[in-house]
């Protein structure tokens, strides 16, 4: 093989959440676990220890469907926050094999292993070598498919065993997706898959090659084109470079004795204030928010958008997120975290303002700015 022919790798750790969990867990329980999505009976199933596989529990059904074995089993909400930076420890460690990694979502990663023999050895040497590091480290259990592209990959990572690694050589990847099923396909809805079997007998990859792209786009819209595209070995065999996006944050800590609604508007207002401070110090507008709450049964909520209103002034910027606050303080949990963050950062317009408003607002709002950077933060109070 050409040392220059494309190496796509695609890392999976299917039960990330679980296996995180198991490294830290204490005490003499040692039942297997499932992770929810919160404490409430309609929560559904996030990740599950491996052991639990041959009882058929799966992702996304809920409670409900695995009470019979709530004896046997130990659930856990899903510690979103925990998880979400073991996922950027192993973003780093995957770099020191390849600059270009890409990654969705916690427990899966894409990188481009091209041209690295002369530095690691054969792609499939480098990749046992990236089971064993990730296995020592945070006790995950991977499965690793490589291929020419993102596509084959993948599919070829669905296939290998636990701690493989799968590779399927350029001259033979139509060999190999022919006879995959299509519940394997990725991105592509489980209703799909279901009317393909039933009202079409398509059960393998292989059996779309009686369709055109024409025929599948009629019955199922923008997926038959993904269905073409999977069935033919089309996809894509670069990774997307993620763009570091300057990003402002401020976090919040509620303990429970100050989790009222009044503690946590004012805290999130003098938020908003630290955040525009900083940003007309750098003259930079925001244009899209994320606000992400933790809740105490550890059910984590994200509401993003962009702004209408760009704006580095307190008074706008906190009216238009005091909106999505209300909405996240409706639910009847109390909250253990709070973090706001804005970015997509733009100047500010030159043009001039028609009205005295926007010039008395900037003017306070650098008076303000004055007094604080001489007196410290504590030497203005705002009003209810």
């Amino acid at each position: 093989m050409n040392a220059l022919t494309k190496r796509i790798v695609f890392v999976s750790i299917p039960h990330i959440f679980a296996e995180a969990e198991e490294m830290r867990r204490e005490g003499a329980d040692r039942r297997p676990l499932v992770i929810v999505s919160g404490s409430l009976s309609k929560s559904l199933v996030i990740d599950y220890s491996r052991s639990l596989e041959a009882l058929g529990v799966k992702k996304g059904v809920e409670l409900k469907d695995i009470a019979p074995l709530k004896d046997r089993i130990r659930l856990l909400p899903a510690d979103q926050e925990y998880v979400e930076g073991l996922h950027k420890n192993v973003i780093e460690r995957l770099k020191n094999y390849s600059p270009s990694v890409e990654s969705v979502s916690p427990g899966e990663y894409y990188l481009d292993l091209t041209g690295t023999r002369r530095l690691f050895g054969r792609e499939i040497d480098t990749c046992g070598s990236i089971i064993h590091e990730l296995h020592w480290a945070f006790g995950f259990t991977c499965c690793i498919g490589i291929g020419s592209t993102v596509l084959v990959s993948r599919l070829a990572s669905q296939v290998a065993s636990a701690c493989s690694a799968y590779e399927i050589c350029e001259p033979s990847e139509g060999l190999f997706l022919a006879p995959l099923g299509i519940e394997l396909i990725p991105q592509v809805a489980d209703e799909v898959k279901r009317e393909l079997k039933l009202s079409y007998n398509v059960h393998n990859i292989g059996d779309l090659m009686l369709f055109s792209r024409n025929d599948l786009q009629c019955m199922f819209g923008k997926e038959g084109g993904l269905l073409y595209d999977c069935s033919r070995g089309f996809a894509r065999n670069t990774l997307v470079k993620k763009k570091s996006e300057k990003l402002l944050e401020k976090h919040l800590i509620v303990s429970s004795e100050s989790n009222d609604d009044r503690f946590i508007r004012r805290s999130f207002f003098f938020m908003i204030v630290d955040l525009c401070r900083q940003m007309r110090q750098e003259q930079l507008f925001p244009r899209v928010f994320c606000l992400k709450i933790l809740y105490q049964d550890n059910y984590r909520s994200v509401m993003t958008g962009k702004l209408k209103n760009p704006s580095f002034f307190e008074k706008p910027l906190y009216r238009e997120l005091e909106l999505y606050l209300n909405r996240a303080l409706k639910r009847r949990t109390c909250m253990k975290k709070l973090s706001l963050s804005l970015s997509h950062f733009i100047a500010p317009s030159c043009q001039l303002s028609l009205f005295q408003e926007t010039f008395r607002m900037e003017r306070l709002a650098g008076v303000f700015d004055l007094v604080e950077r001489r007196f410290g933060r504590n030497s203005l109070r705002y009003g209810a």
